[in-house]
């Protein structure tokens, strides 16, 4: 598992079409096409083959809370993210992951962005120390 964690001021992001690429993908159901938050932390995650979901959900968990602790930021906004690796986990998989997350996430206000749509993004990251972080799990 790969992920980017943004300090964000301002977030938004709008479906613009399902995703076809790669053949495998399975778009989970739209149940909202526009998302929009303030003072968030931004995750753009990526789940690989073989990750080990709950291993990943913990550590990933730890690191939102350490995160949140040190900006005081208690929005957290889970954008599924597949750049990140050439090693993508199922479409399956991925949503399995991001309702674990979302479940393990309960004292925080949690957006979770539609898997599987291409997808147009707004960033306005925060300028202070730490305001970006990479981890890999």
């Amino acid at each position: 598992m790969k992920v980017l964690l943004l300090s964000c001021r301002n977030f938004e992001s709008k479906i613009k079409k399902l995703a076809t690429r790669p053949e495998s993908i399975k778009p989970e159901p739209v149940t909202n096409k526009e998302y929009k938050t303030s003072k968030s932390i931004v995750v753009l995650a990526t789940i690989e083959q073989n990750d080990n979901l709950n291993t990943c959900s913990d550590n990933l968990k730890k690191e939102i809370e350490i995160f949140s602790k040190d900006t005081g930021i208690k929005n957290i906004v889970l954008f599924p993210f597949g750049h990140l690796s050439n090693n993508l986990a199922s479409s399956e998989e991925t949503i399995l992951f991001l309702d674990l997350i979302e479940k393990e996430l309960l004292e925080f206000e949690v957006t979770r962005v539609h898997f599987g749509s291409h997808k147009s993004l707004l960033l306005d990251v925060f300028g202070h120390q730490g305001n970006a972080r990479f981890r890999e799990f």
